[in-house]
């Protein structure tokens, strides 16, 4: 069997994959930077792809799959392939959701105290302006009793919430596809109105996948609606925010601050204007801006595990199991 790993690891970097698939998988791993750099004979001799997030898994791409019966997203998001056209040739496409879940919702509450603790505003002053005053990160709120708004109550939003209350944040939540009773089992508060959890958060942490309805819901309206003081997490899906709108929003003070794992263009483009400015140390972005690169998953640990976890779905398929998670399930022929 020809599993190929399309993008981001290199020939050398394949120990995992091979350790759990073993001597019968070939393991082809070109490194790729787009799609187009593979050959189309790879694609056509493929029987199963172990498919990070950097390349886009269009139509024409999934159409050079002659022999390909699997596509693993290693990784929970799977917005970066067809499905429609996946499933028009019996391709299944399988994601890989419980990896790194207590690990994004960590790095989503290490944005969210650095914000409200003041971290970064504090370290600027110590390191850069020579001060030593409580009073450089302006007047903080208090993390406890403070109401954080949690978009998309899925694996990680829920994982956010709980150790959100473990600091003693109300915890509030928007997700239409989550069925009543939850609210009650974590004892948190279901808001039914998107307008109403915007509203009244202190903190909005964004837990949604990327689709139709969700690409660029955090809008101008969206913003401008939240409270002044208010910060904005995004560990999920940078789509999910028009970044214009965010320059604007964070320009004019209509919120406090942002914490981004993840960019609508990954790495970001250095001429957008938020980009450009905030890493030219513009003093009105000081100690209101955070940015890591999609790292919110990453350990050693949860590497490894999402790595394996990949690989096994693979070769479970493979030896006739029946997958887990397949996602394009409404497609499939």
């Amino acid at each position: 069997m020809n599993i190929l790993i399309p993008d981001r690891l290199k020939k050398d970097e394949i120990e995992f994959e091979q350790k759990i698939l073993g001597d019968r998988y070939c393991i082809k791993a070109p490194c790729a930077k787009t799609a187009l750099e593979i050959d189309d004979l790879i694609w056509k001799e493929t029987d199963a792809i172990l498919a990070w997030h950097e390349l886009q898994y269009t139509r024409e791409i999934i159409n050079k799959l002659d022999r390909c019966k699997i596509i693993v997203r290693v990784g929970v998001g799977f917005d970066n392939v067809d499905l429609a056209a996946a499933g028009e040739k019996g391709i299944l496409v399988c994601n890989v959701p419980d990896y790194g879940t207590n690990d994004v919702a960590d790095h989503a509450i290490a944005m969210l105290l650095s914000f409200q603790r003041g971290i970064l505003s504090y370290n600027q002053g110590v390191k850069k302006k020579h001060t030593w005053g409580w009073t450089d990160a302006g007047p903080l709120k208090r993390v406890y009793g403070s109401v954080l708004g949690i978009i998309g109550m899925g694996r990680i939003g829920t994982a956010t919430a709980m150790r959100a209350k473990a600091f003693g944040m109300q915890v509030h939540y928007y997700d239409p596809y989550i069925p009543d009773g939850m609210d009650k089992a974590l004892d948190v508060k279901k808001v039914d109105d998107l307008s109403e959890l915007i509203k009244c958060s202190d903190v909005i942490s964004l837990h949604t996948p990327l689709t139709d309805e969700t690409s660029g819901m955090v809008n101008a309206s969206f913003l401008k609606s939240m409270k002044k003081d208010s910060i904005l997490i995004n560990t999920a899906r940078g789509e999910v925010i028009d970044f214009d709108a965010l320059y604007d929003a964070l320009k004019n003070s209509e919120i406090r601050a942002a914490g981004l794992d993840v960019l609508p263009i990954e790495p970001p483009d250095p001429k957008h204007p938020l980009i450009k400015e905030w890493r030219d140390s513009e003093s009105w972005l000081e100690g209101r801006l955070l940015i890591t690169p999609h790292s919110a998953f990453f350990n050693r640990e949860a590497y490894e595990e999402l790595r394996c976890k990949s690989a096994i779905v693979a070769k479970n398929y493979f030896e006739g199991k029946t997958p887990k998670n397949i996602v394009n399930k409404n497609y499939l022929k």
